[in-house]
């Protein structure tokens, strides 16, 4: 599924990055890579920018970016 699908609140494991480049290089220094723990903090207004974390960092992330992105869920404990 993609990111820009996940509601407030779940957790998922990212498959895979957005195709821009520079995009691409920002997430990975900033630990987000294929394998990694995301959280959706918040959603903006439909098309809009989505709130989130990993581990101890939160960034902003445009929808048509995380449009891009393939996430797999985790189970809810």
């Amino acid at each position: 599924m993609p990111l820009s699908q996940v509601p407030a609140g779940a957790r998922v494991l990212i498959g895979s990055l957005p195709s821009h480049p520079g995009l691409q290089r920002r997430l990975l220094s900033m630990g987000v890579r294929p394998g990694a723990e995301v959280e959706v903090l918040r959603r903006g207004k439909p098309g809009g920018i989505l709130h989130l974390a990993s581990g101890l960092l939160e960034f902003m992330l445009r929808h048509e970016h995380a449009a891009e992105m393939d996430v797999h869920t985790i189970a809810s404990d």
